[in-house]
């Protein structure tokens, strides 16, 4: 949702820990209609989209180069929208300028900390105070072009006409073991048919199955005794996957191979198909709708911008 991302765009860019290096941070890296964007937004922009796309993984260079172009295409989109909104006479005010600088101050202890924070996101005064007047106007623009709701009638109409969508699939409650067959390894495959013959073995011989799941597994379920809980079909392999689905409760299957490794599955319960009824449904479907909705208004005013914009990269 535009308001999401706009409405807290200054707290994001104060949290990013972004110092600027030299003075290249004011090189332009593109125009839009001959509005600069300079290296310095691009990359706040990249540190704060960073640690969603790449989360609990190594920012190597050439993944940071991709999250920079990434980056790079929201900031041309931000500015798009936001000529679009002063085009058509969206304005901030002096007052709620300042009563949103206030807001954000309020966050910090004191004065020292904030201009600590405005300093470690490379912002001066002026450009933090530019900022804001920004972060207002694409709040009162969503507000105006973007927003839209659904009443009860109208979520309950699209319920009622698409029923075969609120299917919840057969379910399958199951424990796996799966050894990786290693392709570095000459004998990656013949190493891997043993290790899961042994585990298969000794589950036969009446030990249990979490425990040769974590002596044996390569997955990570492996912790948890090989649990994967409650999946429905397409999530696990396709050849796994048939298997699995095929099998009665407390029933194992015999030994699965892809060529991905080789695979053991023990299923522990069953759950049938079930309709979900419009209760349950119907805040999950409101937002999806919601969501729908104003990325296609979003899309529609950034198509119409784009054709006749002169951008520079």
């Amino acid at each position: 949702m535009i308001k999401a991302i706009y409405a807290t765009l200054c707290i994001l860019i104060l949290s990013t820990g972004a110092y600027a290096k030299d003075d290249s941070s004011q090189i332009t890296v593109a125009t839009v209609n001959g509005e600069s964007i300079t290296k310095n937004e691009l990359d706040r922009a990249t540190n704060v989209l960073a640690p969603r796309t790449y989360f609990h993984s190594t920012l190597t260079d050439k993944k940071r180069k991709k999250v920079e172009k990434k980056a790079l295409e929201k900031l041309i989109e931000k500015k798009l929208l936001l000529q679009y909104a002063r085009k058509n006479g969206i304005k901030a005010t002096k007052k709620e300028i300042e009563k949103k600088e206030k807001k954000i101050r309020s966050s910090f202890k004191n004065e020292k900390s904030f201009l600590y924070a405005l300093k470690r996101a490379d912002f001066t005064y002026e450009s933090f105070k530019k900022e804001l007047e920004v972060d207002i106007i694409m709040s009162k623009f969503y507000d105006k072009f973007i927003k839209t709701t659904y009443s009860d009638e109208d979520l309950k109409n699209y319920y009622e006409k698409n029923r075969f969508k609120f299917k919840e699939p057969e379910k399958i409650k199951a424990k796996i073991i799966y050894v990786k067959n290693d392709p570095t390894d000459p004998k990656g495959k013949e190493k891997a048919e043993k290790k899961i013959k042994e585990a298969y073995s000794k589950i036969k011989a009446g030990e249990k199955f979490a425990d040769i799941a974590a002596k044996y597994s390569d997955a990570m379920s492996r912790i948890k005794g090989g649990e994967i809980g409650y999946t429905h079909r397409g999530r696990l392999d396709s050849v796994v996957d048939e298997i699995a689905f095929s099998l009665n409760v407390g029933e194992m299957s015999d030994i699965i191979e892809n060529d991905k490794g080789y695979y053991l599955v023990l299923v522990e319960g069953k759950k049938p198909p079930k309709q979900i009824s419009y209760k349950d449904a119907k805040e999950k479907l409101r937002k999806e709708l919601i969501a729908k909705a104003e990325n296609e208004k979003k899309k529609e005013i950034l198509e119409k911008m784009k054709k006749v914009a002169k951008i520079q990269r």
